[in-house]
């Protein structure tokens, strides 16, 4: 533990042993108010702080919606096959988010509009399984949803919403040619 050391008008503070070798900084948080740690533990605050900032930006992106009421009464919604749904318009987009408005608190679907102007949505259940099966169909030299569809015997659509999604998080990119790849 540090203490605080007053000699004549100035302070000092005796840091413990463990900081002897390290780089310190001391950053001033308010008028009265300072942090000391060392240069390592502060990029590692900026860091998380970063990532926390990242993941708020890419999920307020992300649209969210949860199970559609239709299906519990065991209806089928155009465009909509309970697990995923390619909404070729923003007209349909917004038709759908009104449709589902209270759904989208819960987060059990995520969407996104993708640069081909289509709005892919997902159940995140869903996507959670189909992503990790693609990090295998994807291989290290990427494939198009058509390719990696075909060999996880998926729906090309369904395919296509999950790389979208994940494209949006930062999971995957897209190359050239409209392969996809993961990023990292």
């Amino acid at each position: 533990m540090a203490k605080l050391i007053k000699r004549g008008e100035k302070l000092f503070i005796e840091l413990p042993e463990s900081f002897k070798d390290k780089k310190i900084k001391a950053i001033k948080l308010e008028p009265e108010i300072f942090v000391i740690a060392s240069e390592e533990a502060v990029k590692r605050i900026i860091e998380r702080q970063m990532q926390y900032m990242l993941y708020r930006r890419i999920k307020n992106r992300l649209v969210k919606v949860d199970a559609p009421a239709h299906r519990e009464r065991g209806e089928k919604k155009a465009g909509w096959e309970g697990e995923y749904a390619v909404l070729p318009s923003d007209d349909a987009a917004r038709a759908f988010s009104r449709e589902h408005a209270w759904e989208f608190k819960r987060g059990e679907i995520l969407g996104v509009k993708g640069f081909d102007g289509k709005y892919y949505v997902v159940r995140a259940s869903t996507y959670a399984k189909v992503l990790e099966a693609l990090r295998d169909a994807l291989g290290e030299e990427g494939a198009t949803p058509k390719e990696a569809a075909q060999r996880l015997k998926l729906p090309e659509e369904l395919v296509k919403a999950v790389l979208e999604v994940a494209k949006e998080e930062g999971v995957v990119y897209e190359a050239k040619g409209g392969r996809y790849k993961y990023a990292g």
